[in-house]
């Protein structure tokens, strides 16, 4: 996995060029790491044409971006991925370099599997030593498995919530439990396989994140056509929509369109947890 991942870098070096130069017109970034894309390929099949050719590209990037302590991270998250959208879709986890370095320094997962191993697009690398050593594989597999069962049990509590809510023909409600039950999933996900706890209820930017190592998260949120794309809001705004905003409805039947796609979101999370215990 580790490389391709490299093989991948190497064929879109000039891609990646224009991608840190259309950052870097829009924000100040100190460093710019290649956590991963996503390749696609692009196959035309004709009497025309016996052969079939087909192409690769990529189309989309995740990236790190750290920038300085003055910056609002959420802000440039929002300016790099709006700026970059019409050109080379992008994800950006935006972090304060401080505290990169510091996590870095203490030997924090996701820290030190950006350092050792990411691509650095932009920036020097960083100099200090590391003063903690990164958890060995049997105490990060103890943490996992923590981490799992308190994310499972909290998502299984939400989705016997709706259920109940659904029952009540509460849907607003149901429509917010629903919500906290994909969002726990979604961060128990990312913390699993990175190591990193994002703080955030936007379950748009935590489907993206999680995208880089679930390929079928978006075939359980697709949003190509204007229903799914319907659903899909109806989801994400429950959380404020669900609990204080008159004009927010939802109905049972997408209600449990709803409850079947977290119910697939929670599949993902089991099998992500066996295949790192292997």
């Amino acid at each position: 996995m580790i490389a391709m991942y490299y093989l991948l870098t190497e064929s879109f070096k000039q891609q990646e060029a224009t991608l840190v130069q259309i950052i870097l017109e829009a924000i100040s970034a100190d460093s710019i790491y290649l956590l991963g894309s996503t390749l696609l390929t692009r196959r035309t099949e004709s009497v025309f044409n016996t052969d079939a050719p087909s192409c690769r590209y990529v189309g989309h990037y995740y990236l790190l971006v750290l920038v300085s302590d003055e910056e609002d991270v959420n802000a440039v998250q929002d300016i790099i991925e709006g700026r970059c959208r019409n050109d080379i879709p992008v994800t950006a986890i935006v972090l304060k370099t401080s505290i990169f370095n510091a996590w870095y320094a203490e030997g924090h997962r996701f820290a030190h599997t950006v350092r050792t191993i990411a691509v650095l697009l932009h920036g020097s690398k960083i100099t200090q030593p590391v003063t903690t050593i990164p958890p060995c594989e049997d105490v990060v597999q103890e943490q996992n498995n923590i981490l799992f069962t308190e994310g499972h049990n909290k998502v299984t509590e939400f989705m016997a919530g709706a259920e109940l809510y659904i029952i009540r023909k509460q849907t607003k409600l149901a429509a917010f439990m629903l919500h906290q039950a994909a969002e726990q999933a979604l961060h128990t996900l990312f913390q699993l396989r990175t190591g990193m706890y994002v703080n955030s209820h936007n379950l748009d930017k935590l489907v993206r994140y999680c995208s880089m190592f679930c390929y079928n998260l978006p075939e359980i949120f697709p949003r190509s056509s204007e229903k799914e794309e319907h659903i899909f809001q109806l989801l994400q705004k429950a959380y404020v929509g669900g609990r204080y905003r008159e004009e927010y409805s939802i109905t049972i039947t997408d209600l449990q369109k709803i409850v079947e796609k977290v119910s697939a979101l929670k599949e993902v999370m089991k099998n992500c947890i066996k295949g790192i215990r292997g």
